[in-house]
């Protein structure tokens, strides 16, 4: 009598294109009774899924991303299990690879930022400003010309300080005081 190991693969993939993103640090947690978390797995995210092999079956397990690739948010935890027939039951959405093998797909969105250039008093947004974002560096990473509408920017890094800095101001207006943010490793400002 021969038994095969569990397998399962993980692959780290854009929530819009579903193509591999390599530089997210993964791990396979497992959870006792009394919350005690000890790391099964770990690596880095590469151009190719992650095979995962030999994993208890019918145990729950939590498959974590501690690093996001950049310009992206972590994604939640997803808890997943392997069974003794090597079926994935996954809190995530799941492919089956051309070897037969089911494939978690983490997915993660591009970090997202709106800005809006309003009237103080009456809230309304401005057009005809020059704005910039400006990374540590002093790099300008992106510019525009405020609309009627929120611009919005994609791919910003987490953790790192920008600043929000406007060149020209409306007509009737004065250029407004720079406004340094960050977003979080969720993606929040």
């Amino acid at each position: 009598v021969r038994d095969a190991l569990t397998q399962v693969k993980v692959s780290k993939v854009d929530i819009a294109g579903g193509e591999e993103l390599a530089g997210a640090e993964m791990r396979v947690i497992l959870r006792d009774a009394l919350g005690v978390e000890t790391v099964v797995r770990q690596w880095t995210s590469g151009s190719k899924p992650e095979t995962i092999q030999g994993l208890i079956a019918n145990t729950t397990y939590i498959l974590r991303e501690t690093v996001a690739p950049d310009g992206y948010a972590v994604t939640t935890d997803i808890a997943f299990s392997v069974n003794e027939h090597n079926r994935v039951t996954a809190y995530a959405p799941t492919t089956v690879g051309e070897d037969g093998v089911t494939v978690i797909l983490v997915q993660d969105a591009k970090t997202k930022v709106s800005v809006s250039k309003t009237d103080i008093a009456s809230g309304e947004e401005l057009a005809g400003a020059t704005i910039q974002i400006i990374d540590r560096d002093g790099k300008v990473v992106e510019e525009w010309t405020s609309t009627d509408k929120p611009h919005q920017i994609e791919g910003l890094r987490t953790g790192e300080e920008y600043t929000l800095h406007e060149t020209v101001a409306p007509d009737g207006y004065t250029v407004a005081s720079d406004t340094k943010f960050t977003i979080d490793e969720t993606g929040q400002v």
